[in-house]
């Protein structure tokens, strides 16, 4: 996607900006604003088909009860992430910017049962644009993380992936990364396993990347710092699985309806899904999605499938339908 910047009759000038956006949202520190962050782009990207003139002065309410924190400051503290997001697009060369706030108005009163949220129409299309391709399989990983501390280092982690390693980390260059306050963890041993360990354990259980790491340590103390190992769970072509997903999923997003039809009759038939939950797909859209990312990931080789093709979806569908 471009942007064009010249005020003099808004000409085109085609500026890349996925790092922008993506940096963005990186400054959400807290687990509960990109709960909320996820909440809004899952709406945006189930009705952004329609009409772009119904979305002057667009609000969206996230329901608190799919957070899993309703408490009154941490919802504070979240909307402040959320209002403070910035998307900053600069152009040297042509003298020309335009930043945007995304979120201008977040609102919330007690007994609501939601959090109330304006979008900017003019940030509209780059919110959609990360609902496509591998941002957004980061983003439902990053949130299935429960630790905050592991949300951080998947996000590190992420953004070394290409290094492979980082090495000579501090311990205590760590308690500065985590924004860890001089009265907590005053043990370095506390710290490290519920700041580094655990919380490292849960990255390599519930992401795409695995965490190795090795103690740096001196007479003085155990353990002064450490030398992180990063690979992906399938780590030979990992970029270039991500690379067929992305391409998967912005050839669905160019699709006609009878196009994604033939596509959805295509993945029936493969999978041996009953004729009945036709119809039931292009109803619940959420099940619609699951169908149609796990059938990326199969094609992209992300998945290792124990049983049978039919199976593995088969447990993709009851999963999505809020079956056990």
């Amino acid at each position: 996607m471009y942007i064009c910047l010249k005020y003099n009759g808004m000409i085109k000038d085609d500026i890349q900006q996925p790092a922008i956006l993506n940096k963005a949202i990186h400054k959400f520190e807290s687990v509960l604003a990109k709960r909320i962050f996820y909440a809004l782009e899952s709406q945006i990207k189930k009705g952004f088909g329609v009409q772009k003139d119904i979305y002057n002065d667009l609000w969206l309410n996230v329901p608190t009860d799919i957070l899993g924190n309703q408490h009154f400051k941490d919802l504070d503290k979240a909307a402040d992430e959320l209002h403070k997001a910035r998307f900053n697009f600069v152009d040297k060369e042509n003298e020309c910017f335009n930043k945007i706030n995304p979120f201008p108005v977040v609102q919330y009163q007690k007994r609501w049962g939601h959090v109330k949220v304006k979008i900017e129409k003019e940030a509209l299309g780059y919110l959609a644009e990360l609902t496509q391709g591998y941002f957004w399989y980061k983003l439902k990983a990053a949130l299935s993380l429960t630790s905050k501390y592991a949300q951080r280092w998947y996000e590190l982690f992420s953004e070394k992936k290409d290094l492979e390693k980082w090495l000579n980390v501090e311990v205590d260059d760590i308690r500065k990364i985590m924004g860890i306050e001089e009265f907590e963890y005053k043990r370095n041993s506390d710290m490290i396993k519920w700041v580094v360990y655990d919380p490292i354990e849960e990255v390599n259980r519930k992401t795409d990347v695995f965490i190795e790491y090795e103690f740096i340590k001196n007479q003085k103390r155990p353990i002064i710092g450490f030398n992180f190992f990063i690979k992906g769970q399938k780590a030979k072509g990992e970029s270039e699985i991500y690379e067929r997903i992305e391409k998967y999923f912005d050839e669905l997003s160019h699709m006609k309806p009878s196009e994604i039809s033939q596509k959805l009759l295509a993945i029936m038939r493969e999978y041996s899904i009953p004729d009945k939950l036709y119809n039931e797909m292009f109803k619940n859209q959420n099940l619609l999605n699951a169908v149609l990312e796990a059938d990326a990931k199969i094609q992209a080789g992300k998945v290792d499938i124990q049983t049978t093709k039919a199976q593995y979806m088969g447990g993709v569908i009851q999963r999505a339908k809020g079956q056990k």
